[in-house]
């Protein structure tokens, strides 16, 4: 019964990023215990895996002396150490008489937990943290998975029916998003042949830059879409390329060419109108442009892409891209100038798309 669940976690602990040890998975599945590792802002949390019917208390607590003093020898060098052994097997009374460390937070600690594998039960003593990361809900789901198997199943299988699949590129070459860097930078060189400056901004008016009273007094709707391909300076031009060539390529690639056109049109477009709106009621005679709304669309649809398939692309991940958003809205709020409504237009419209792609994805 242990080496089943032993395999389910190892698996799910894999897909969720954890690092763990080189070795062959019918041993993890065997094992006495094993460990795994994953680091979450300045927390290190050390997952330890016993098999109850190959240990008791006292080892266990001895093995947890002789980890605690290695973490304090090395804790100048991390945040947070938490270490979590989890017993698989038996029941908890394995813990009655047993007075733990209590858990308030402290730089190091070792909390002890238990799954009773026949109910599924798991158990926390008192004063031990009861949710870290998601290691309960692993767990949880590893005894699921172990409770719908009927029959004994090697290490192999199980990780064939559990393991999700890391995403696969669809396109070599990502040849729409380096068309679309070009097709701005080009457009961006016509206006400077025009002679466009920083005193003659009717340049990029001339070629479709967003104005709000245009738009709505002289139904120039082409303004929403033309927008998206123009910009106002060098700066403006590469910070929004630089999006496109790292996030855009990538969706490009692994979610296909007509999901990046799809993201960065409706994307754009929706940026547009936010900017529209905000204009009219606000600022009526700015003048807007810039692809940073598609941008943030590709950003948004590669965030919900990776958080609802728990896929990685090319090793970014959803939390990076949370990272990537919190900081852009920051910087743009601090800015005077920055389109943050195209910002939080485009990332809505991203969203959109690519939560219906990855629920498809799902099915």
């Amino acid at each position: 019964m242990f080496a089943q669940f032993s395999a389910l976690l190892y698996s799910l602990a894999k897909n969720e990023d954890y690092q763990l040890p080189v070795s062959d998975g019918e041993t993890i599945s065997d094992a006495t215990y094993w460990i795994a590792q994953k680091s979450e802002m300045a927390t290190v949390l050390s997952l330890y895996v016993f098999n109850a019917e190959k240990t008791n208390m006292q080892m266990l607590l001895e093995y947890e002396k002789n980890i605690r003093s290695d973490w304090e020898s090395n804790a100048h060098n991390f945040g947070h150490l938490v270490g979590v052994f989890v017993i698989a097997g038996g029941d908890a009374s394995m813990f009655d008489g047993v007075e733990f460390d209590e858990y308030y937070g402290q730089q190091i600690h070792i909390s002890f937990w238990h799954i009773n594998l026949e109910t599924g039960e798991i158990t926390v003593p008192k004063g031990q943290p009861k949710k870290l990361f998601n290691l309960r809900e692993m767990i949880s789901n590893a005894y699921k998975e172990m409770s719908n198997t009927t029959e004994e199943t090697t290490f192999t299988e199980i990780k064939s029916r559990v393991e999700i699949p890391r995403s696969v590129a669809k396109h070599r070459w990502p040849i729409i998003s380096i068309a679309v860097i070009l097709i701005n930078a080009l457009i961006l060189g016509f206006m400077y042949l025009e002679g466009y400056n920083e005193n003659n901004i009717m340049v990029p008016v001339r070629f479709g830059a967003l104005v709000s009273e245009n738009v709505i007094y002289k139904g120039e709707w082409h303004r929403l879409f033309n927008a998206m391909f123009l910009h106002f300076n060098f700066g403006h031009f590469f910070s929004n390329a630089f999006g496109i060539l790292i996030f855009g390529t990538r969706l490009e690639r692994y979610l296909g060419r007509r999901m990046f056109c799809s993201v960065y049109i409706f994307s754009g477009l929706l940026g547009s109108v936010f900017t529209l709106i905000h204009s009219y009621y606000f600022q009526p005679h700015a003048i807007s442009a810039g692809a940073s709304g598609a941008v943030y669309g590709i950003v948004g649809a590669v965030f919900i892409y990776t958080r609802i398939t728990k896929r990685s692309i090319e090793g970014i991940g959803w939390y990076i891209m949370l990272i990537y958003i919190g900081l852009g809205f920051v910087i743009g709020f601090a800015t005077p100038g920055i389109g943050n409504f195209a910002h939080l237009g485009g990332l809505i419209g991203g969203i959109l798309i690519g939560g219906v792609y990855a629920m498809a994805c799902k099915k």
